[in-house]
């Protein structure tokens, strides 16, 4: 009677698949069971006659260390890396943003061209060619103030 053995890239191809997982579903687990099946293998092609029962412990253990380890960490990227989604608010994204009038604003109005769009602007009066920070954003009219 044979016995199957396991061979060290076997867990490797069990680490990729995990891997290809990971991009396909949602979340962050397979990450870690993927790098537990990885160093199983790594240690099976240090040791070529480890026990079934050992890499077995080998791979539990770093996929728990692994994640408990790395969660924090993916958290703190994950959490320094998210930027406003302003996809559908275009305006939003001048919020702050330091304009130039191309035309005065008289009485309180004027305009600005930026970009493709051309925006109204309302604010204390300013000649054309003054600097002016954007302080909020109404449809298409741009609250402004002199800018330093």
């Amino acid at each position: 009677m044979a016995m199957f053995k396991i061979v060290f890239w076997y867990w490797w191809a069990l680490a990729a698949v995990l891997l290809i997982f990971e991009m396909m579903l949602p979340g962050v687990v397979f990450l870690f069971l993927a790098l537990g099946a990885a160093a199983a293998g790594l240690f099976l092609l240090v040791v070529a006659d480890l026990s079934l029962e050992l890499q077995l412990v080998i791979f539990a253990v770093v996929s728990v260390v692994s994640a408990i380890g790395l969660r924090r960490t993916l958290r703190r990227l994950q959490a320094h890396d998210s930027t406003p989604n302003t996809i559908n608010a275009r305006g939003d994204s001048l919020v702050g943003r330091v304009i130039v009038l191309d035309a005065p604003i008289l009485n309180g109005r004027g305009r600005v061209v930026l970009g493709d769009g051309s925006w109204t602007v309302t604010g204390p009066d300013m000649a054309a060619g003054a600097r002016v920070r954007v302080t909020a954003v109404s449809g298409t009219e741009l609250a402004v103030v002199p800018a330093p």
